[in-house]
């Protein structure tokens, strides 16, 4: 909540959505609102959020009160009982993402959400257990008022007389009937979630002597003015990036761009620190800080933190902020929204092609396509694949000028054949890339040198080649495949998970088998593939050998091709801040043929050890 609001909060009250019925309406204090988040093969995670209010504004807002739930917690159900026990006859469709009850969660259950836990439908658990008393379908409300914090933060509001006298307000709609029904009370034979299952293990293992001793990153930072910084933090199954911009010759400060916040807290004080360090400027100052704010996509392992970081800086701080347009009903996004109206931020919806360059550094949106944005709210665009996917080149400064003896300046053209390249991916996953590689093909030689050479002069490389690649969906099996890993032929490929572990078990094994492959090939020749650090695949949730984790990412990137990329880890758990004293470099980064063959005895795979 911004601060505005927290002072008006003897203005809120609960929300009374016109279709709830009346024998919820007088107990909205026990009430819930519940949200299918996230449909994953057979497991669905249901968001459970304190019951919202509304503000003076009628916006709807949400915050923990004394609701039963103090704060977002989660479900884990297995979509059969979900279907057949909820869904069936009553609704008569299968669960998908974007779908709101409000209904009363059991007592003992709401206990377990406050603490935080994950409550899985487990084989001593149902979910007549869970939601015991009536539930009621708030899908199309709940729709529709993120539509008005949408539109509310991009388009401005006006006076109803004004509205009326447009004839802009409709009449003679229909009163919306409210759509209730019960879990049903029967034994459950079907499948149910089976606590672990799926998970993989952590593919990496730190090799020894590979994690050097404390480094201080600032140091890093302010001796290397023209480099650019990128940080993944470990925020668990989720994203929450930052990239430092080169440091502006008039102010010595540098900009920063921020794609998601997956949570709060952990971003602000990491900026924070920057600031204190006086290597970006200030919240609340009278320099920009923010050169572009993106929300890759209305998940809450992406914008949690998002409306804080907003409030905080505010149109004064943040240049641009980009989000995929797409309405989602849950909290955050709700929050998120409220944020840019009050902040008045600039606010843009991004398609593939377009294209930003801000500090000497080239931003090109490779995702979401125009056909997927404009089926958002017609064929229907599953959220994940409605993510922003950016293509980030460093350097991206052509022209370098100088003084002549007259007095003149003469500008040249300078030639940037092979920039770094970064894609960071976002959630995207098989849908969303197919459109992705069609809009931006890959140039084959053909049968025609000449014209190969000539329009990779005048295009430049395949867009899909990088250096750098954060792996959509946190390594989901639907997130990436072999041939996209084998056009992009990341030498550094970053994966933000909590390590086999969480809600759905990523990091999944054939993302991660995949990813190898496409790397070292394996298959036809029968031969042991590279550990995954040899090949330059680290995870924000792995841990060393020893068994200590390795926690958030930070890479240097420098200006000059064919310089070393360096790469920090801070070894911090998902809530915690990053300490900028303690990260370890790793060195290397990605282990060179030689390097593997002159590894120590401990450092080799078991397979070769042993003679495979």
């Amino acid at each position: 909540m911004s601060g505005s609001s927290r002072q008006d909060r003897d203005a809120f009250v609960p929300w009374r959505p016109s279709c709830l019925p009346d024998q919820l309406r007088e107990r909205l204090a026990d009430l819930s609102y519940v949200i299918v988040d996230e449909v994953v093969g057979n497991l669905v995670t249901m968001t459970v959020s304190p019951w919202p209010d509304a503000d003076r504004h009628g916006r709807v807002r949400f915050f923990a009160t004394s609701s039963p739930v103090s704060g977002p917690g989660h479900l884990l159900v297995h979509q059969r009982e979900l279907h057949d026990l909820l869904y069936q006859g009553w609704l008569r469709r299968d669960p998908r993402p974007g779908d709101v009850f409000a209904t009363a969660v059991a007592a003992e259950v709401g206990e377990r959400l406050r603490r935080g836990e994950d409550v899985v439908l487990d084989a001593d658990l149902r979910l007549a257990t869970v939601l015991p008393g009536t539930v009621c379908d708030l899908t199309a409300e709940a729709r529709n008022v993120a539509k008005l914090a949408f539109y509310a933060g991009v388009s401005g509001v006006q006076p109803m007389e004004q509205a009326i006298a447009q004839r802009q307000v409709p009449t003679g709609l229909p009163e919306e009937k409210a759509r209730t029904g019960t879990v049903r009370r029967v034994p459950w034979k079907g499948p149910y979630v089976v606590p672990g299952q799926g998970e993989s293990p952590v593919r990496w293992e730190l090799p020894a002597k590979r994690l050097q001793e404390p480094s201080n990153v600032v140091d890093a930072i302010r001796s290397n003015p023209t480099a650019m910084f990128y940080f993944l933090l470990n925020v668990g199954d989720g994203d929450t990036q930052l990239l430092l911009l080169p440091a502006r010759a008039e102010t010595g400060l540098r900009r920063v761009i921020v794609v998601d916040a997956g949570t709060t807290r952990k971003l602000p004080a990491l900026l924070g620190r920057l600031a204190a360090e006086g290597l970006v400027p200030s919240p609340g100052g009278t320099e920009e800080v923010c050169a572009l704010v993106v929300a890759t996509h209305p998940h809450d392992d992406h914008i949690e933190g998002m409306a804080e970081l907003l409030t905080a800086y505010g149109s004064a701080g943040i240049a641009d902020f980009w989000e995929t347009g797409y309405h989602a009903p849950t909290g955050a996004f709700a929050e998120m929204m409220v944020a840019v109206e009050e902040e008045r931020i600039r606010h843009g919806e991004p398609t593939a092609g377009t294209t930003l360059y801000v500090d000497g550094t080239k931003i090109t949106v490779l995702a979401p396509s125009v056909h997927l944005r404009t089926a958002y709210d017609s064929y229907g665009v599953d959220c994940n694949d409605a993510s922003i996917v950016l293509r980030v080149e460093f350097p991206a400064v052509r022209i370098a000028t100088e003084r002549l003896r007259d007095g003149r300046e003469s500008r040249m053209d300078l030639r940037l054949p092979r920039p770094w390249s970064l894609i960071l991916g976002a959630d995207a996953q098989t849908r969303s890339w197919s459109h992705t590689t069609t809009e931006f093909p890959q140039l084959h030689r053909g049968h025609n040198a000449a014209l190969y050479r000539g329009l990779a002069e005048a295009r430049g490389r395949d867009y899909l080649a990088a250096e750098i690649l954060k792996v959509s969906h946190h390594a989901s099996k639907h997130g990436i495949n072999t041939e996209l890993i084998e056009r992009i032929r990341p030498q550094v490929t970053l994966i933000s998970s909590v390590g086999g572990g969480g809600r759905y078990g990523f990091p999944h094994a054939l993302a991660t088998q995949a990813i190898a492959e496409a790397l070292a090939p394996t298959a036809r020749s029968g031969s042991t593939p590279p550990v995954d650090a040899d090949l330059g695949i680290h995870y924000t949730g792995g841990h060393a050998k020893d068994g200590t984790p390795l926690g958030s990412i930070a890479l240097l990137v420098p200006p000059k091709r064919g310089a070393r990329l360096v790469m920090w880890r801070f070894g911090d758990a998902p809530r915690d801040e990053v300490d900028l004293d303690n990260g370890r470099v790793l060195h290397p980064i990605r282990a060179t043929r030689r390097s593997r063959s002159e590894a120590t005895d401990d450092e080799k795979p078991k397979a070769e050890k042993r003679g495979e």
